[in-house]
């Protein structure tokens, strides 16, 4: 049983408490910091895909509850602060490009989404960033590279390149929905005219 205090260092050292080498140890932490118990919580998770899927939707919670469903894209009648500013006739603001959205909100879990936010949100009230989720940190480098940039996805979709080992896979994977959620929203928009 390892006691551990979670510090800048212990980052660092996160790769080889995930590695074989830990497989029998059991991490305990006294801190009574939710992302210290997670990242805790997450080293005794022996199995590399129920750990990983545990960070992910973890993620997602935290930042769920950090906004506890407030309205931070200020939508009134499906139109965010810049559309309503602008008078634009468009609707669902930065998910406007998303085959996911409805007019209840998104019907996917996606992180890359739920951290991006336009400068008018920036101006209106402090948002958690990327650097905020030290959860994060339990995830190879590659994994936290796609967590930031895989927009537009479904969860499942986004934990599938989070369990490949390969990079280039992962990056054809995301270039491939990409382009087919294209074809599918410009469809979806001649329907509509």
């Amino acid at each position: 049983m390892i006691n551990m205090k979670i510090t800048n260092k212990s980052y660092i050292l996160l790769p080889v408490y995930r590695s074989i080498f830990f497989y029998y140890c059991t991490f305990e932490t006294t801190s009574k910091e939710k992302q210290d118990q997670i990242i805790i919580k997450a080293l005794n998770i022996k199995n590399r895909k129920k750990r990983i899927t545990y960070i992910y939707d973890e993620a997602c919670n935290y930042v769920d509850n950090y906004y506890n469903k407030e309205n931070i894209c200020g939508f009134k009648n499906n139109q965010c602060y810049i559309q309503r500013k602008k008078k634009q006739k468009k609707t669902c603001g930065c998910c406007r490009k998303c085959i996911y959205k409805s007019n209840h909100g998104c019907t996917t879990k996606n992180l890359a989404c739920k951290l991006f936010n336009c400068s008018e949100v920036y101006c209106r009230r402090k948002v958690i960033q990327y650097r905020d989720l030290r959860m994060l940190k339990v995830l190879s480098l590659r994994q936290r590279l796609i967590v930031k940039s895989d927009y537009f996805s479904l969860r499942e979709d986004v934990l599938k390149d989070l369990y490949s080992y390969s990079i280039i896979y992962s990056s054809l994977r995301m270039l491939f929905r990409i382009i087919k959620n294209l074809f599918i929203l410009k469809k979806m928009e001649k329907k509509k005219i």
